[in-house]
């Protein structure tokens, strides 16, 4: 547990202290990062708009069946 603590420390203190790099970014990297991550995104969207009514069925069933299961102790 203390190893775990010490390491995330250890990281935030890492991440919170900025020193100058002197290094060069090419411009063309947010178009490389834009091009990896945009059709992931997209992607997930898609199978979401696709499974949508699957998902929301799902959902709505466990919630039908809370119910009805707390009818029927009451009885």
């Amino acid at each position: 547990m203390k190893m775990k603590l010490i390491l995330t420390v250890i990281f935030l203190i890492n991440i919170t202290i900025i020193i100058s790099a002197y290094a060069y970014v090419d411009p063309n990297t947010g178009g490389f990062f834009f091009q990896t991550v945009a059709p992931f995104v997209y992607g997930i969207l898609g199978v979401l708009v696709v499974f949508w009514k699957r998902i929301t069925g799902f959902f709505k069933g466990l919630f039908i069946r809370n119910q009805n299961q707390g009818d029927n102790t009451k009885k």
